[in-house]
Formats: C-alpha cells, sequence, structure tokens
C-alpha cells in the first residue's frame, strides 16, 4: 500500500528499528490526525519506506527523523502484518518487565 500523508501532522507512532532487531511498524494511529483521516495507514502496517527512502533496515531515529523532516505530501509504503506486531509488542512487555524486576502478566 502506498499513502500519502500530510506530514505536518502525521497522526501515528511507530515502534521497532534495528537496534531493537526488529522491522518498523505503525504502532498507533492518533484519532482525529491525518494517518486516521486518509484511512489508508493501519495499526500493524510495517512501514517499509518514507518518500522513496527504505527503512527496512534502519534505526527507528532513523524513521522518525525522515517522517518528521519531511515535506508536505509524504508517501509511505507499507506491508500489513498485524500478527508480528503482536509478537513485537509481547517481546517488549516482557523486556519492560524484566528491567522492572518482575514477569508480565
Amino acid at each position: 500500500l502506498s499513502s500519502g500523508i500530510n506530514a505536518e501532522y502525521g497522526g501515528f507512532n511507530v515502534m521497532g528499528g534495528k537496534e531493537q532487531a526488529s522491522p518498523i511498524y505503525i504502532s498507533r494511529i492518533i484519532p482525529g490526525g491525518a494517518a486516521a483521516k486518509d484511512g489508508n495507514l493501519r495499526r500493524g502496517d510495517q512501514l517499509l519506506s518514507v518518500n522513496g527512502q527504505s527503512v527496512e533496515k534502519s534505526s527507528h531515529e532513523t524513521a522518525v527523523d525522515l517522517l518528521k523532516n519531511a515535506q508536505g505530501k509524504v508517501r509511505l509504503v507499507v506491508k500489513y502484518t498485524p500478527k508480528i506486531l503482536e509478537e513485537m509488542e509481547a517481546r517488549f512487555e516482557r523486556q519492560r518487565a524484566s528491567r522492572r524486576g518482575r514477569a508480565p502478566n
């Protein structure tokens, strides 16, 4: 899927990146934001490229910088893979819980 989103108010959050040994995913669509209004992005979409620049092996910071520094309409290429996002979130929650010294529910 390719989607054009106004960069000024992207309206979504991402998680993942090479430092976490995971792809970059759309983790949240912010209600009322550009992504929600556009309707083409979904929670669970893997972000493949931003304006033609691949983010498949990028760090989280690099992907966020590309998104924040984009001007006008932004072309995003994504692939819907919700199962992998669920696995990533569970892994991150286990890591957070172990850092706090307790097991997750």
